[in-house]
């Protein structure tokens, strides 16, 4: 399902508005290029891709897909997340293996890690997420 939902929207991309912004650098983090993909003005997917020409960590690029404007799914360069009302429902590594060696304080934090730097990155166009 994960797939599926991701699969979807990117085929969609090509008839969405794209809109392009830069996220300063925050502490160690790297000045961020962010492109948002919207559909009938609702948010459908985020790229974040570290500036290349910046000083500092590269973590490498960052995907959000959304559903009705809510988190759906993060890919990060190691991780992806699928989330449900703003919570972690599935993590797995890059190889698509659930990660079952956290707990649940982890997951927590990360939930909340995952949706401060979306709320971040959306705000660049003024999307509020719920």
């Amino acid at each position: 399902m994960v797939r599926q939902t991701m699969q979807q929207i990117d085929a969609d991309l090509g008839s969405m508005t794209e809109r392009d912004s830069v996220a300063p650098a925050v502490g160690d983090s790297a000045l961020t290029r962010v492109s948002v993909w919207l559909q009938n003005g609702v948010i459908r997917k985020l790229r974040a891709a570290p500036d290349s020409l910046s000083k500092g960590p590269n973590g490498g690029e960052i995907e959000i897909w959304f559903t009705g404007g809510d988190v759906a799914v993060v890919q990060t360069f190691s991780d992806l997340y699928a989330f449900d009302s703003g919570r972690i429902v599935l993590w797995t590594d890059e190889s698509f293996q659930p990660r079952v060696d956290l707990g649940s304080d982890q997951v927590m934090a990360e939930e909340n890690t995952l949706m401060t730097m979306a709320q971040r990155w959306t705000s660049l166009f003024g999307i509020t997420l719920p």
